[in-house]
């Protein structure tokens, strides 16, 4: 009986998928239900006017060998506005985890978070791991070029 067990674990165990190192991101919406008082009905003042906006939260765990190489996370973020932003955050600790938000007027102003991506990168430029969002797609923009008066016409 317990050498099925064993191997039924085992089997389970490698199946899971799991990873000893990786990159895992999470968008998590931010408003009056994302307040702990909202669910065990404890008065807050900030209840009368809660937060709102986006949050992502970024996990990683990397191998110990990999510090010397002073890793960064870099968030790239596509905002509904059309708007982008790149965010580096140093990772100093084999595993860890970075929350970026857009809360309140910022939300608003940017539209929220139309898609991002992510990856841990050394100090020499080589990507370790990288993590996409399922709508990622570059950005394309338009440079719109000024008349320099100097254009030729065909005549």
């Amino acid at each position: 009986m317990f050498k099925k067990c064993a191997v039924l674990f085992f089997c389970l165990w490698s199946l899971s998928g799991c990873q000893k190192y990786y990159l895992s991101l999470r968008q998590i919406p931010i408003d009056g239900e994302y307040l702990a008082s909202s669910h065990v009905g404890s008065p807050d003042p900030r209840q009368a006017n809660p937060p709102y906006g986006q949050k992502v939260a970024m996990m990683w765990a990397i191998p110990p060998h990999l510090l010397e190489q002073k890793p960064k996370l870099i968030l790239h973020v596509v905002y509904k506005n059309h708007t982008e932003e790149e965010l580096i955050y140093p990772i100093e600790e084999r595993s860890g985890t970075e929350v970026f938000s857009l809360l309140n007027e910022n939300y608003e102003a940017k539209g929220g978070l139309l898609t991002y991506k992510a990856a841990i990168r050394t100090e020499d430029g080589e990507t370790y791991r990288k993590w996409k969002h399922q709508l990622w797609v570059d950005l394309i923009t338009l440079k719109s070029e000024k008349p320099s008066g100097k254009e030729k016409t065909k005549g």
